[in-house]
């Protein structure tokens, strides 16, 4: 009301702003809200209309079920035009004790064969007997009233990752190009369901097209987050209750890890000394004739375990969700002043380091450091893994993959990320890339380097010289199809022509099309066929060129997110062992991407979480307990070490990500300590087991353990 009088107010004081106000006013009225009790009505499985929890007044109540767990909010013929509008939005409070998934379902009518919308589980998403076009996993914390939006923009799918917005965490979208005038239905799908162990009740207080982003809610009566970066409003075994006992259990945990070294039977690398080849001062590949083994640089078999993420920080951004922490430190205090810092435009706060600095004072680094490094050898981790600080690595002497920076780029770019590989820009790029590992062409230490982690545009099956053609932007690379598909036609247009359904005056006027779908069967073989083309290229210009630099060290490959389609074989032609990010209870298929590329496999990334401690969700692979982390990770790492191919295995990751979300929105039960440096006893036990075994298993020495796991549906988003 006190909005309103004041508008009003300066209507009548100043008349010449009258006609800027009314545009925005009329911009406003724009926006369509959609009737709760329409959805409702739509909906009467799992829906109903009553007094609100986590709102004020009248909300649509939803309770998902074995059998149902999705609404549909619109379809075809309601008021709203998606073209017309900027953002979906939608108000959602989920009453439980840990976070709500919201999968957003896009639905276009099939005209003809449509691409595979799979999941980073390598699993296509399905909607009953139905296949959105595009799906959006969105994560919102437990208890906390939230205003989901998703942007329109991003409709065409070439950035996967959405925005955040206030309390909003993690988005990321799965599918292919959608035109806002194709969609025929939205759905939400609530989750996570699984009866007994998450039987979730959501409030929806509204569901709306807007032009513009949505004020933010005012600020809560009560925060949520505590001065140690912990939840507020929830009891758990371990959880810190002041700073003496911060200090005292990190003065305990660095006491007990003191010194430690790998087992007796590790080399100083953390190989296997029981079994030698030809030591080159380098890591290397061998296949002994029964599996694959990494070398370490004085000839002894090597397994790697590995720890990714091993860094002093775990930080998270809290502009416009102030009002959910209890304390934040300033950037000029000068103690806990470097724990603020500024990212992607927004003010982060690293309660990680403000826990080190609490426990150790101004020295907190080197104390973590030898703490890390010596907990690393106690547990038996002989590789340090991606994104961690390659200067602990090297001043601890402990083995390190290393991720390169700045994949080649180009100002033109074919879809999502892939650049445009025939161009001179991205040959020039690539030199310049590759230079980088003129720093550590020389060290030991080093397993090998990874070109570039989890590609977009590998996430999910897609005809890239198809998408190519999504507009009319000029490239070399599409030069370059248009000379290859008239050479693969012998010149022939009026073949072409034919066998694309198409009435081309020239081979060059396929340069100028646009297509919204494939024109024919054969064309869409022909696209996928310079795919192969494209993706050979991808990868052949910058390995030519690290090749120059460095031929001490292996090439590690580009730690595809899954294998979504067979693009990504050709693309393992060049490396040495082939890297993919594996999530699951077991290892994915590796056997078959050995046999496919005959290269030794690595695994980036796993992981496995619950939630019975502090955070409110699994990560990719959920568990029910902190004990089912241990099996799980034992059952993970002795599995795969048991099959011939795999040569490594890397946890993901050192530290669990804020409870407010990392840059990304990420907020899991992930790591092998808390935001407080904690280990979790349960994790740190079986690692510590089944990383002293990975040697007998991993020659047949011994069979894997084998572990019973209840599987659960994850949270993760």
């Amino acid at each position: 009301m006190k909005k309103q009088r004041y508008i009003l107010q300066t209507l009548l004081i100043f008349p010449a702003l009258s006609f800027l106000l009314s545009c925005s006013i009329n911009q406003k009225q724009s926006d369509v809200q959609f009737d709760l009790k329409e959805i409702s009505g739509r909906n009467p499985e799992i829906t109903r209309l009553t007094d609100g929890k986590g709102f004020d007044g009248p909300v649509l109540q939803v309770i998902p079920s074995g059998e149902k767990t999705s609404v549909t909010v619109w379809e075809k013929g309601d008021k709203g035009s998606w073209a017309d509008a900027g953002y979906f939005v939608f108000e959602i409070y989920g009453d439980n004790d840990y976070s709500g998934v919201i999968t957003l379902e896009l639905f276009k009518k099939n005209t003809q064969r449509q691409e595979k919308v799979v999941l980073q589980s390598g699993e296509p998403a399905k909607s009953g007997d139905e296949t959105p076009w595009i799906t959006c996993l969105l994560g919102i914390n437990p208890a906390l009233p939230t205003k989901v939006v998703f942007p329109l923009k991003y409709l065409d799918v070439q950035e996967i990752f959405l925005p955040r917005s206030p309390r909003q965490l993690k988005g990321t979208i799965s599918g292919n190009r959608l035109d806002p005038s194709d969609i025929e239905k939205v759905s939400l799908r609530f989750g996570p369901y699984s009866k007994p162990y998450f039987t979730p009740v959501f409030e929806i207080a509204s569901v709306q097209l807007a032009d513009s982003l949505p004020e933010p809610y005012a600020p809560l009566a009560e925060p949520v987050i505590d001065i140690f970066g912990q939840r507020k409003g929830k009891i758990w075994p371990g959880k810190i209750t002041n700073e003496k006992e911060l200090a005292s259990l990190n003065q305990e945990l660095e006491k007990s890890v003191s010194g430690s070294g790998f087992d007796k039977a590790f080399s100083k690398y953390g190989g296997w000394k029981e079994k030698k080849f030809r030591a080159t001062g380098f890591f290397r590949t061998e296949h002994d004739g029964k599996r694959w083994w990494l070398v370490d640089p004085e000839g002894y078999a090597f397994l790697s375990v590995g720890m990714d993420c091993i860094r002093a920080t775990s930080s998270g951004p809290v502009t416009g969700i102030e009002d959910l922490f209890e304390w934040l430190p300033e950037a000029g205090d000068s103690l806990l002043g470097e724990t603020v810092s500024e990212n992607r435009g927004m003010k982060n706060v690293d309660f990680y380091k403000a826990n080190l600095i609490r426990a150790f004072g101004k020295d907190w680094k080197k104390h973590w450091s030898r703490m890390t490094a010596g907990m690393m050898r106690n547990l038996n981790i002989n590789t340090v893994g991606n994104w961690s600080e390659i200067s602990f690595a090297r001043e601890n002497n402990l083995p390190y993959v290393l991720p390169l920076n700045r994949f080649p780029v180009t100002r033109v770019q074919i879809y999502r990320d892939f650049p445009d590989v025939f161009s001179d820009e991205y040959r020039k790029n690539s030199v310049e890339f590759a230079s980088q590992l003129k720093d550590y062409k020389d060290d030991p230490y080093m397993v090998g380097y990874f070109l570039r982690n989890e590609p977009q545009w590998a996430f999910g099956y897609h005809n890239l010289a198809y998408e190519m053609f999504a507009t009319d932007m000029a490239s070399a690379t599409k030069e370059e199809f248009v000379k290859w598909i008239s050479e693969k036609y012998g010149n022939n247009l009026m073949s072409f022509n034919s066998s694309w359904n198409l009435s081309l005056g020239s081979f060059a006027d396929l340069g100028k099309m646009v297509f919204k779908d494939y024109p024919s069967v054969r064309a869409d073989s022909d696209f996928y066929a310079f795919s192969e083309i494209m993706v050979k290229k991808y990868v052949d210009v910058p390995c030519d060129e690290v090749e120059r630099v460095d031929n001490n060290h292996l090439n590690l490959g580009m730690r595809y997110a899954w294998i979504s389609s067979d693009l990504l074989y050709k693309a393992g032609e060049r490396f040495d062992v082939f890297s993919i990010n594996g999530y699951g209870y077991n290892p994915p298929p590796t056997d078959e991407i050995s046999k496919r590329s005959n290269k030794p496999v690595m695994i980036g990334e796993f992981h496995h979480g619950a939630v019975d401690r502090a955070l409110p969700a699994t990560g990719i692979t959920g568990v029910i307990s902190q004990e089912q982390r241990a099996e799980a990770y034992r059952n993970y790492i002795e599995q795969g070490f048991a099959r011939p191919e795999l040569v490594g295995m890397h946890y993901f990751q050192l530290v669990d990500q804020p409870y407010y979300g990392r840059f990304d929105g990420e907020n899991y039960n992930i790591g092998l300590v808390t935001i407080q440096n904690i280990p979790y006893t349960e994790l740190s036990e079986g690692m510590k087991i089944t990383n002293g075994r990975i040697y007998k298993v991993g020659s047949g020495h011994e069979e894997p353990y084998k572990a019973e796991i209840t599987k659960i549906p994850p949270i993760h988003y």
